[in-house]
């Protein structure tokens, strides 16, 4: 079945996106791109209040729907790998199958820590933090990690408050591909690495390779048919 099958809003005079604030004034009157809105997505609950909102710098990179999902809700994403050490299972995934050029879309690490065993957060001091981190590629851009709050742990035998993780966690891992890009597909190699402790022993610190991949396909850029054009009406000098 075709067609469109959820409701699109009709502002002709502009009023919505002046009254949420994201008409384009930071361009000159004349230019073509004034007055286009500021490239984003709102999340709304059933009353039409706002819960969160995705926003970017180009009006050719937009937040995936998946990773919407993913980073608003919890989805779990499409599975791409497992690994598991003495101390900790992670699973990999990445918010879908298939991205286009100025998508952005998210890598999810999923961490299970056996039992009694803490790793360090980000923000911990003079102790090894754990850490998402993957290879540089041109064209391709990789925001900060979003890592989980973390719980306060006492050691006792040093007297010491440290902020850690324990049980499960999760870190996403947003990625951007310009909407240059042209390869067929994105292979991502990076790497977990931490160092775990239980109540006795803190062991060796580790790292965990993710590596994973993604198939990209192109916008259709055929024009579209005549009568659905809107062509330019502006006079030509």
């Amino acid at each position: 079945m075709g067609g469109l099958r959820y409701p699109l809003l009709s502002d002709p005079d502009s009023k919505i996106i002046r009254d949420f604030g994201i008409f384009n004034r930071k361009v000159p009157r004349k230019h073509s791109w004034y007055g286009i809105c500021y490239p984003g997505t709102f999340i709304v609950d059933q009353n039409g209040v706002v819960q969160s909102k995705f926003f970017e710098h180009h009006h050719m990179q937009r937040i995936t729907a998946e990773s919407v999902l993913v980073k608003n809700y919890g989805a779990d994403g499409i599975k791409r790998m497992e690994a598991k050490t003495d101390h900790l299972t992670l699973s990999a995934s990445v918010s879908q199958k298939v991205v286009r050029p100025g998508n952005r879309f998210t890598v999810t690490a999923d961490v299970d820590l056996k039992k009694a065993m803490h790793v360090y957060a980000p923000e911990v001091q003079n102790y090894r933090p754990i850490s998402l981190t993957f290879e540089k590629q041109e064209l391709l851009y990789f925001h900060r990690p979003e890592f989980p709050k973390p719980e306060k742990l006492l050691l006792a035998a040093i007297k010491e408050t440290v902020p850690v993780y324990k049980d499960r966690i999760r870190v996403l891992q947003d990625v951007t591909v310009s909407h240059r890009y042209r390869d067929k597909s994105i292979t991502l190699s990076g790497k977990f690495e931490y160092q775990a402790c239980d109540d006795k022993t803190c062991y060796l610190p580790a790292s965990v390779p993710v590596t994973m991949t993604v198939d990209v396909i192109p916008y259709d850029t055929k024009r579209v048919p005549r009568e659905l054009r809107i062509e330019n009406t502006r006079t030509q000098k």
